[in-house]
């Protein structure tokens, strides 16, 4: 069994969790998802429990479990070079080649991906290559981290198989709130005042019973304050009264208020939730027209007979497996790629404004200067608007390197919306987001009149937002 007792831990002289006692244990077979805002911590409490990281308080202890750790993002180079060259040296020894090849069965790569270059998989074979490395390790208890980001629906509906057949326990951290209900039947929620909250229950239920939770907590605070302000009233009436002056009732009185200071638990909170404002709406009409007679890569070719049109108000999901070219469809009908056989016809004047799928903010600004120098409002509203996405003053003048995944994406796209865009191109826009911040933006996108052209594999996020029209690619 996996067991945490105790445990704290600060980053840069933050605490993120404190005295957290928690247990995991493989022959439950337990599903964990831990949530909770983007910066709580969750990454580094999965990174604890894998022994990657060390509590500045507590211990953590892991008896007769074999714990293996999947980093967010599986990244390989061509110096790693092909699959079964790299899985081998992961081997005790070379002829226990056999482990890949039931490894392989498990997570359902054939045969034929063996030679290939680790660095030219797809980000579902990466996820899948990344798992067979556990398992050769015969592990008891996995730590996921976000190993749905960058997946398509069919490898996304894979995973949610492995999850659930694992010989042993998962504990995972993912904003993929499908995903989520279909593995999970345990929540770690790390809370805004620093604690782990557990629920034994999938994400739809967690919902509500953490609202539940909510109002009980207010409700209880709000009637310690009402017995509070009542004692203290009474005693400033009272304490040096004739009719009470020589009785105890004053000493009791007294007492009772200082065990009601040193009890009262704080005022509980939710997470702050960002604040987006309405974009201008543009005029009604054709936005964009699109005319592709096919894009290729040397020999292989992406897209191909494409013709379609973009109203005002449309939202248009463009879908498809990795590899089919949405990326590719955005970056054309963005202008960033002008290399392909077709038009793309835009209404003039229009303002794009386009999340990528990965970012290229300047990671040696600050934040303000980035915001600032990409935006076109008023310096002196530079700090407001940043916080209502969420960055506190003492924060701005940090670094972008030094930011969480989560932290940069919400960062690009209050530069995105502050430039007030008729035309949204999306890509994988809930990427890294957490799952609060995906429920702000899904409420604010469903509510806006503008054009959108999205790339999502999140289809608890596409299910929301209200898709007007389909583009399927193959």
């Amino acid at each position: 069994m996996l067991i945490a007792k105790n445990l704290s831990f600060d980053h840069d002289g933050e605490e993120l969790f404190h005295d957290v006692e928690i247990s995991l244990d493989s022959k439950a077979g337990k599903r964990i998802a831990i949530v909770g805002k983007n910066g709580s911590g969750k990454s580094t409490l999965l990174k604890l429990l894998a022994g990657m990281l060390e509590p500045v308080k507590g211990n953590i202890s892991r008896s007769e479990e074999a714990v293996e750790y999947l980093r967010q993002d599986i990244n390989f180079t061509a110096e790693d070079g092909t699959v079964e060259a790299y899985l081998t040296t992961k081997l005790e020894e070379e002829w226990m080649s056999y482990m890949i090849d039931m490894a392989f069965e498990q997570v359902g790569l054939s045969e034929e991906v063996k030679p290939m270059m680790l660095a030219e998989l797809s980000g579902g074979q990466k996820v899948r290559i990344g798992i067979v490395e556990m398992l050769l390790k015969q592990p008891t208890i996995l730590l996921l981290d976000e190993p749905t980001n960058h997946l398509d629906s069919e490898s996304i509906e894979w995973l949610k198989g492995f999850v659930r057949d694992f010989d042993g326990s998962i504990c995972y951290v993912s904003h993929d709130r499908n995903f989520i209900n279909g593995t999970a039947n345990q929540i770690w929620e790390i809370t805004p005042s620093r604690e782990i909250q557990i629920y034994s229950c999938n994400y739809d239920n967690f919902l509500i019973e953490r609202y539940e939770r909510y109002e009980k907590a207010l409700q209880e605070y709000n009637f310690s304050q009402r017995e509070r302000v009542e004692l203290e009233m009474w005693l400033r009436e009272n304490a040096n009264h004739p009719k009470y002056k020589f009785t105890a009732t004053v000493a009791q009185k007294k007492k009772a208020l200082e065990r009601m200071e040193a009890g009262t638990p704080p005022e509980p909170v939710m997470d702050p939730r960002i604040k987006m404002h309405d974009l201008n709406y543009s005029e009604k009409g054709t936005v964009l027209s699109a005319k592709i007679v096919g894009k290729s890569f040397g020999d292989k070719k992406i897209l191909e007979n494409l013709d379609f049109k973009i109203q005002h108000g449309d939202k248009v999901w463009i879908k498809g497996p990795n590899g089919s070219g949405k990326t590719t469809l955005l970056q054309i009908l963005s202008g960033d790629d002008k290399e392909f056989d077709g038009t793309i016809t835009r209404r003039a004047g229009i303002r794009i404004g386009y999340l990528k799928q990965f970012s290229e903010l300047n990671e040696e600004n600050t934040i303000i200067d980035e915001f600032d120098s990409r935006t076109e409002i008023e310096y002196a509203q530079v700090r407001a608007v940043l916080n209502n996405y969420l960055f506190p003053t003492e924060l701005i003048e940090n670094k972008i390197k030094y930011l969480s995944y989560g932290q940069k994406r919400r960062l690009e796209l209050a530069i995105m919306l502050t430039n007030k865009p008729d035309l949204l191109i999306l890509d994988e826009p809930t990427n890294h987001l957490d799952i609060f911040v995906r429920e702000e933006l899904e409420k604010f996108l469903m509510e806006q009149d503008v054009a959108m052209a999205i790339v999502s594999h999140d289809q608890y996020f596409i299910d929301k937002i209200g898709i007007t029209q389909t583009i399927e690619l193959k």
